[in-house]
């Protein structure tokens, strides 16, 4: 395996929702089914598209996002995780689409130059003819020379279609790496925060998807184009000293810890309703000296024994509105449990869970935890979207973190009992407090990556036996 041992290429889009899942997802079918070791990539702080990798490539996806990370903290990710191994890094929304509008900022353009890495440009063929190939061109010549590698035609309508467009395409001297039809396997529905979570849907089998993609790709000139020779990103020394803080171990389920003796055990909420969680922070969390004990507060009636803290992610509490309130006694235990000084860092769907109420979008309430003062209402659109920067309020006045929110609902009383911290918009420098808490209690609708802002985790690392990184 060539690339000096770290393989891989981008597969972007000129917009959303133009197939690049499924066709990241079809790639890493076919690579498992070759035998090729994977090691899938989104760029970014989703936690939906990742999912999708995971099933399909049998191996965690990671995300790279270089506003949460920074560059550093990107090369060390890939580093870490990526050796020997072809990554495949699905890209955000469109190539250009990033956190400003008049840079790349936050891009998978930005990102792909800091790999170095080739793009493979996912193209909506439909109804398309020449105007494709104008397009494209702006998008090579913004890009800049040999990024744009290769593409591949999403939605093409035969085979008269694929030779007119390859044609169209001849003078810009880029190879088409493949064409896909409708194909009633990659009809995948979606939803307000992106594609259906995989959690809650049958996804077509890898096998299925690697059959597909020997079909309409070009997979050994795709592969060819991975495991071409590049540049291994270098790391500041700074960074380079820290980077088997970053490595997972693949064998054994864990990290080396940074415990001595018993490990802090750290419930996880995971299940359809709450599956949000970087696979780098858990990873933190085991190197901080954790052991992680899922648990389900959809289907178990109690938290796992002897807890030292719990963490509950994002997710979808509100399309399990019904089954999180119909399991009293879970919800019993858990506010009881907070209530009597477990630890708990909560964010987003996890703040949800901790309120007194659930408000649908059909206007039906549904009991909660009762934690948190006051209901969360579910809203048609979307609710303080985008990076922002968190300054603690309370327990350490002035300490600042980087994050990121994406939720369609408020609670709605926050202006009264939020006390956690002060979240300034990144595009627009608005502020408001936001979250709650209480000395045993992180409640926040931000999302933080952990690795640059672990001292926001002191309440769920309140331990000799865990250590903040």
């Amino acid at each position: 395996m060539t690339a000096n041992g770290y393989p891989g290429l981008i597969v972007a889009g000129m917009q959303s929702s133009d197939g690049k899942t499924a066709i990241t997802c079809m790639l890493l079918a076919a690579l498992r089914a070759r035998g090729v070791p994977v090691q899938p990539f989104k760029v970014g702080p989703d936690f939906i598209d990742p999912g999708y990798h995971s099933t399909i490539a049998g191996v965690t996806s990671r995300n790279l996002d270089t506003w949460l990370m920074g560059d550093d903290g990107i090369v060390a990710e890939v580093l870490a995780t990526g050796r020997d191994r072809v990554s495949i890094v699905e890209g955000v929304m469109g190539l250009f689409d990033g956190s400003e509008a008049k840079s790349d900022e936050g891009s998978t353009m930005a990102l792909a130059r800091v790999l170095d890495r080739p793009i493979v440009l996912v193209v909506t063929a439909k109804k398309s003819g020449r105007s494709l190939a104008v397009a494209l061109r702006g998008f090579m010549q913004e890009a800049g020379t040999n990024r744009i590698a290769g593409v591949i035609l999403n939605g093409v309508s035969g085979g008269s279609h694929v030779d007119y467009l390859r044609e169209a395409f001849e003078p810009l001297d880029v190879p088409v790496l493949g064409a896909l039809p409708y194909c009633p396997e990659l009809v995948w529905p979606e939803r307000h925060l992106g594609l259906q979570a995989s959690q809650e849907r049958q996804l077509p089998s890898w096998q299925v998807l690697a059959a597909l993609a020997e079909q309409h790709l070009d997979v050994n000139a795709i592969l060819e184009l991975a495991e071409r020779d590049v540049t291994v990103p270098r790391l500041s020394p700074r960074t380079e000293v820290g980077l088997a803080l970053v490595a997972p171990q693949r064998s054994g389920g864990g990290s080396e810890t940074r415990s001595t003796g018993t490990k802090l055990r750290i419930g996880v909420a995971m299940d359809e309703a709450f599956h949000f969680y970087y696979q780098s922070n858990l990873d933190y969390l085991i190197q901080a000296g954790a052991e992680l004990v899922k648990f389900s507060p959809l289907h178990d009636s109690a938290l796992p024994a002897n807890l030292d803290a719990i963490f509950l992610g994002g997710g979808f509490p509100e399309i399990f509105a019904s089954e999180l309130a119909q399991n009293h006694s879970f919800r019993a235990e858990l506010r009881s449990a907070i209530v009597q000084g477990l630890n708990c860092y909560a964010e987003c769907g996890g703040l949800i869970l901790l309120a007194d109420e659930l408000i649908t979008l059909d206007q039906k309430v549904y009991p909660m935890a009762g934690v948190i003062p006051g209901a969360v209402q579910m809203t048609e659109s979307l609710q303080h979207f985008g990076y922002g920067v968190c300054s603690e309020l309370k327990s350490n006045p002035g300490n600042s973190f980087r994050g990121h929110e994406f939720h369609h609902s408020l609670w709605l009383r926050e202006r009264e009992h939020a006390n956690l911290w002060s979240v300034r918009r990144k595009r627009t420098g608005a502020a408001r407090r936001e979250g709650f808490s209480v000395s045993n209690l992180h409640a926040s609708y931000v999302h933080l990556h952990f690795r640059s802002g672990g001292a926001a985790l002191r309440p769920l690392l309140n331990s000799e036996r865990c250590e903040v990184l």
